[in-house]
Parts: structure tokens; sequence; C-alpha cells
């Protein structure tokens, strides 16, 4: 049958694939993934039940990896049909990171290595070596000739013309001085949307170069971003100037302009005696995404001249990019050292110190670089994330604004300056800005595809509106809120969901029908994200819809609940406990609080505490012994269960996770502890919410000290014992 959806294709994947293989592994491989280059094949690779290239951006063990090509076994397809496993956003991260330790707990699914999965294929990062294959159409200058890539563009179908991947495409092939196959491609974005700005830019910027016979122009800008001309940059040999090495850890990707990519390289002259040459060698290696050779070179220019500041800067990015910190921070502060005045040097080490959370060194390195060049956005960008993480929003949003005079347009600063107004309250630019999202790259991957309008705002009375779904349950049961207020200005809503939350969302006032975001969408005459919603209506501080509860649980569920939780917990205060979030998200390790530090809690009398965290799910090793002293409910192993069990509690205490968003929206006490660097919807300050009335809001003071939080909650928490009592408890 049709595919009519990206959901439904990732259900396919998921549940029906393995009626239609026989063989002991699959290779799946989607529209714009390609074998590239056979001879990388290993019998080893049949030892994994999945590979796929790396998810570079995440650092927690599940980074293997992206399904558009991937190999998968027989034994994992069989362990997928389990009922148990329900997909959650795309079928790739819900078998590699919403599902993987169950999967190897329970079913003994063995996940390839990251230096497996870096043989086998590359997706969003550098690839190392000429893996086996590779998924994106960005990638295709990479593989596939330029005069092959201008003949494929003029077949492009509009929605691949228009989509983010293509645009990626073209800035690669712009940064490549690949002038054909960028005017192309050009031509063709500009035949479906001929007011595209970027395109008509492009297509100048490509045919001047082609018809001046050149490949990159000595003077034109040089690709890597630098802001200097090619042959003050990468065009000349003994060059001191660096490109920025990617992004730092942030709400959004820090990299301004094309990531430098290539098609494999021409054929490798052998290298000059003297160390610059040997250096260029290497940096052509580079920036063609071979990091194996371009290693070799910058160890061997390394060893010609051991003080060479180029080769310490790149083989440093080399250790950044695989990961490998402590390897790279020695030789970026050598070479930032020996070459000071570079302003690269000290952007690139602000990233590598960002990534260690070593925030005031990182700061430091990022203003060393602006004074060395006050224009550059993507340090100003850099800066603006460091000091947001370390609880400076006013700086901040300065250093955002600051990045966006150099570069306008500049997606990520644009999210970012709207993520950090939000955080300020400052709801009407910061939605405005929020919007930016929807141009961002990495989370471009995350919207569904529709045909039809995007609602935009205007009079929804009398149309048939469609809100779909892009980020997490807890963002998702924040702003299915605004449904009524769509319904009270007479439109009819449908919510497409995620099925863990089918139930749930049909409780909420104003919302006419609700529909798997897995099956093809009803008609409708507009659509658009939820997360849109509170901009494009409106929201202010003083507007968010307040009004708690618009979810319930089911009634049934609610009374079987409640007769356990009355069981086990006798007439003590019944506190429901959720102390991490998904593992697979970034923002994880910051808001989770272990259970060791919350055992004074746990001691105080006249409370029975209950587990919110789901059966199966990754448990700390230092949080197993207290985990085994909280109350088990199975109630908390499907969202419509949990949602029965929070009502039928007294109170919740929760970190920043989806827990706190449903206990809010049942209208259920709960007490939220928060990082000091916290996400935009809680605000900088303040105990209360005004998105959930019956929240209360506990602060880290110091960065990772939970010591503070928790000594206000336990007296809080006496205190709630004590008026208990008095109304009749224990």
């Amino acid at each position: 049958a049709s595919i009519a959806s990206r959901d439904d294709y990732s259900q396919f994947v998921l549940k029906r694939l393995a009626a239609h293989i026989t063989t002991s592994h699959v290779l799946l491989v989607q529209w714009d993934g390609y074998v590239a280059n056979p001879q990388a094949w290993e019998d080893a690779f049949l030892e994994a039940d999945y590979i796929g290239a790396r998810w570079f951006w995440y650092d927690d063990g599940m980074q293997v990896g992206n399904g558009g090509f991937s190999l998968r076994s027989i034994r994992l397809l069989q362990a997928l049909a389990d009922p148990k496993v329900v997909l959650t956003g795309a079928e790739d991260l819900t078998i590699g990171r919403t599902f993987r330790p169950w999967l190897e707990q329970e079913h003994g699914i063995r996940f390839a290595d990251g230096a497996m999965a870096d043989r086998f294929a590359f997706e969003a990062a550098y690839p190392i070596g000429k893996p086996f294959g590779f998924h994106g159409l960005f990638n295709f200058c990479r593989t596939v000739p330029p005069g092959e890539l201008a003949g494929l563009a003029a077949g492009f179908s509009n929605a691949i013309a228009l989509s983010q991947q293509c645009r990626s495409l073209l800035r690669n092939c712009l940064a490549l001085g690949q002038w054909q196959p960028a005017t192309a491609i050009a031509q063709r974005m500009l035949a479906a949307a001929p007011a595209d700005h970027e395109a008509t830019a492009a297509l100048s910027q490509a045919q001047g170069a082609a018809a001046r016979g050149l490949g990159i122009g000595r003077n034109d800008p040089c690709p890597c971003g630098s802001g200097r001309r090619y042959k003050q940059c990468h065009g000349a040999a003994s060059t001191s100037a660096a490109p920025a090495i990617g992004a730092a850890p942030a709400s959004a990707a820090s990299t301004l302009g094309p990531t430098p990519t290539a098609a494999a390289p021409a054929a490798t002259p052998k290298p000059a005696a003297n160390a610059s040459a040997i250096v260029a060698l290497g940096m052509q290696a580079h920036r063609a995404g071979d990091l194996g050779t371009a290693e070799r070179h910058y160890r061997e220019a390394l060893a010609a001249a051991p003080d060479h500041p180029l080769a310490i800067h790149y083989l440093g990015v080399l250790h950044y990019q695989h990961g490998r910190l402590d390897e790279a921070m020695p030789l970026l502060d050598r070479a930032v050292a020996l070459n000071p005045i570079e302003p690269e040097f000290h952007n690139n080490r602000g990233q590598a110190l960002a990534a260690l959370q070593r925030l005031p060194d990182a700061e430091a390195a990022y203003r060393r670089a602006l004074a060395l060049k006050p224009d550059h956005a993507i340090a100003w960008n850099n800066l603006g994330l460091t000091l947001q993480a370390g609880s400076d929003v006013t700086g901040a949003v300065e250093a955002f604004r600051t990045s966006l005079r150099f570069a306008p347009d500049f997606t990520q600063a644009h999210w970012n300056l709207g993520l950090a107004l939000l955080l300020q309250g400052h709801y009407t630019e910061g939605f405005a800005e929020y919007e930016w999202r929807l141009r961002v790259p990495e989370l471009m991957a995350r919207l569904p595809t529709l045909p039809g309008n995007r609602w935009n705002g205007g009079d929804p009375a009398g149309k048939t509106i469609l809100l779909t779904v892009e980020q997490g349950l807890g963002d998702t049961i924040q702003n299915l809120r605004f449904g009524r207020l769509l319904a009270s200005r007479g439109a009819r809503v449908i919510a497409a969901v995620t099925p863990p939350l089918q139930q749930l969302a049909a409780t909420v006032p104003g919302i006419d029908q609700v529909v798997l975001n897995s099956a093809p969408p009803p008609p409708h005459d507009a659509h658009v994200s939820v997360m849109s919603l509170p901009g494009l209506l409106g929201t202010t501080g003083e507007s968010v819809l307040a009004v708690v509860p618009y979810l319930v649980a089911q009634d049934e569920r609610v009374t079987a609940a409640r007769g356990s939780v009355d069981r086990m917990g006798g007439r003590s205060l019944k506190v429901g406990i959720a102390w991490t979030g998904a593992v697979g998200n970034t923002y994880n390790a910051r808001r989770t609080c272990p259970l060791e530090a919350l055992a004074p809690l746990l001691q105080i009398d006249g409370v029975r505490w209950f587990s919110l965290h789901r059966e199966g799910d990754a448990i700390a090793a230092t949080d197993t012994v207290h985990a085994a002293k909280l109350i088990a409910l199975p109630e908390r192993n499907d969202l419509d269960g949990t949602a029965a069990l929070v009502t039928a509690l007294d109170l919740v205490l929760s970190v920043d996770t989806s827990l706190a968003h449903l206990a809010g929206a049942l209208g259920k006490p709960v007490w939220v502890l928060l990082p000091s660097a916290p996400d935009w919807r809680w605000r900088e300050h303040g105990t209360t919410s005004a998105w959930y009335p019956t929240a209360t809001l506990f602060r880290q003071v110091l960065a990772g000290d939970w010591s503070v939080p928790i000594e206000a909650v336990a007296t809080a928490l006496r205190n709630r014992v004590t008026q208990h009592r008095a109304t009749g408890g224990l």
C-alpha cells in the first residue's frame, strides 16, 4: 500500500517491515541515501542488529543513529513488534533512543558502536574516511559529480526545491565552488519560489564565478565564513586563519553559513617538504570531509614543524569533532598561545570550553575573538549561548541582537534570541523570533509535511484547523490549551497527536476531533503547529490561558488508581516523584536531579512516595537503591495511566519534564525543581507559573547544586504534612 506521510512511513518501518524480510538483515535506504563506497562493506556489520550514521549532537552513549541509510537485523524487526514499542517521533529516534535501553535489556539487541557507525555511513557530520553509504540530499555534492548533479537539479519536484535540504545543498555547492550545480539548483529553487532572495543571490554568485572561469576566486569571500577573502584564508598555504569548528552545545546550532563539505577529493599530490604545504593538503582533505587523511597531514606537518599554529589548531579541531575534548583542549590552547591575534582560534576554543561546561573561560575566549573581529556574528551568537547558560539572560539578548546586526538572516541567532526573550517574559517579540525555528535545519526535520495552507493567524471563523505536533510531550501538553481559544473564535479544531496523547487530547475543551499524526490527515482548511499557536494568537504574560484543568483522566482509570494509591499509601501524604526526563533530550543532564540528592526528602515522616518513572526506562546506577524504596504502580507505564495516577495523588514533585506539564494541565498541585538556567516557559525568577496556577517553582541558585531547592522543598513538605494531619490525614 502507498505510504501517505512520514509518520505512516515510520509506522511501516517500525511495525510492518518484518513481514517483508526473509534475510538476516535489511539495508534500508530512503530516497536521498545511497551506497557511496561498496569497498567499505565489512562482514562485521552483520554482527550488529542496528547501524546508522551517528547523531553527533548527543553525548550520552546513544548516538547510533540515523535511519535514512541503516542496516537492521530481523531480530530487531521482530523485537519491535512488541506492543510496548510505540512510535515516539521519528522511527529511528524511537529505536535508537527512546526504546534502545529496553531493546538491549529485554531482547539483547546489539547497536553498533560509534567507530563502526562512522565506517558504515554519514549524514549530518563530516565523514571519516569514505564510509559505505550516506543519507541526505545536502550530501549529494560530496558523491555526485557536479555535471550529473546539475542535471538532477532540473528534475527536482517543487517539494524538494522548496525544502531546507535543497537549500543546504545549494550552500554546500557554493562553499565548494561547484558553480554548475549551484546554478542549476538556484534556478530550480527560483522556478518554485521566484522571490527567494537567497537563491537569487546564489545564482548571481555562481554565474559570475563561472563566467570568470574560476573555482573559488582568490578575492571572493572564503566559504568557511571567516569573513576574509579566500586568498587570505583557505587559499593561502601558510595562512593562520581557521574556519569555525561547528556548533556550541545550545538550543540551536551556532554555525553561520555552509558547513565545509566536498565531493571525494581529487588525487592528492605528493606532499611538499615544507610544513605549510603539507598543512594545505590537510586543510583540503579536512574540507572534503576526509578526516583521516587530514589528521595524517597535520601530524606530518607537525613532525617537520612542531610549532606550526594551523597544524596544531586543526588537529585540535579534529579531536573536538570526534568528541575527544581532553585531547582537543591542549592543542587549541597551544595554537592560541602561538598565534594570539587570530579571532577564529579563540572562537573555536570557546566552543570546546563551552562543551566542557567551563562557561567563564568560554565567555573570555569569545570576547577575545570579538576584540579582534568585532563583526564576528558566529562568535556573538556563541557568546549569547554561554551567557544564557550562565544565567545572564540580559547579556545574552544583547549578544544575539549584535550577532543579527552583522548577519540579519542568521537563523539560529534569531531562534536563540526568541528563547531568551521568552525567558524574560517578552512574549510578543519572543514568539515572533521563536518562529525562526521553522527555518533552522536541525529542527525542520521534526515538522510534518502536509498539503495545503499553514494557518497564519488570520480569522479562523468557519475554518477547520488541524493542529500538528513537532516537539516533545510536555511542549504539546502545554500548548493544546489553545484549542479552546481557536474554537472560541469560530474554528473547528482537529488535533493530530502522537499515540500516547490520543485519549487525553480528546478531553481538551474546544478540540472537536483527535487523530493520530501517523494517519492521513482528515480534510482541513489549514494546519499549524501547536508550538506556533501562542504567538499567532497574540499570547502575552497576562493572557496565557491558565484555566486548569484542561486535561481530564479517564474516570475508570482514576477509580482504579485511587484504590491502589489509598491501599498502598494509607493515610499518609501521597506524593508522586519524577526526577529525570527523556534520556535523549540534550537538556536532560542539566534538569535531572539524582534520586541520591533527593534522599533526604524520602525520609520525611508522614509521606508515601510513588514513582512516576516508567518501568523499563533507564535509571542511573546511583539511583537504583533509592528507586527501590518508591511505590511503583503499573499505572505509571502509559500516559493515560500516569494521568490517572497523578489525579489520585495529593501532590507531584517533578523536575522540568513532561510530568510537570501533565500535572499542571490536570490541575494537580505540582512542585517543579528547576536548574539555574531554566527553560523559557518557567521564566527567570519567581515561584509561580503563568501557565500552571497549581505549580510552585523551586530553583537552583548555583548551576548543578540542588541543595538549596531541595532544602526549600523539605520545609514546604513538612508544612504540607502538618496541614494534611490537620485535615484528617494520617
